[in-house]
């Protein structure tokens, strides 16, 4: 188990740019002579974006919310009003 955790984190460090150099030869030879590897770490960028992605779209989510409920909800229209005199000037 603590090897396969090791593992993941020296591939999410390869793939995000921040393993040291040393450590970053070593990945390029063991991707040279593991191809299994280098589906791994490609799965792995994969899940990265994914996951990004994921985020973004959560993001955008959550922002809608808020400006439905700040922007169109009559409750909030004083809010509403002042935010929109910021740009009238």
């Amino acid at each position: 188990m603590r090897t396969s955790l090791n593992n993941t984190k020296i591939t999410d460090d390869y793939v995000n740019g921040v393993l040291p150099t040393s450590d970053a030869l070593l990945m390029e030879a063991r991707l040279i002579l593991n191809p299994d590897l280098g589906t791994e770490v490609n799965l792995h960028k994969r899940t990265l974006n994914i996951v990004r992605q994921y985020g973004r779209e959560s993001l955008r989510a959550q922002i809608e919310d808020i400006h439905k409920q700040l922007f169109i909800q009559p409750q909030h229209q004083s809010f509403k009003d002042l935010v929109l005199s910021f740009f009238k000037r």
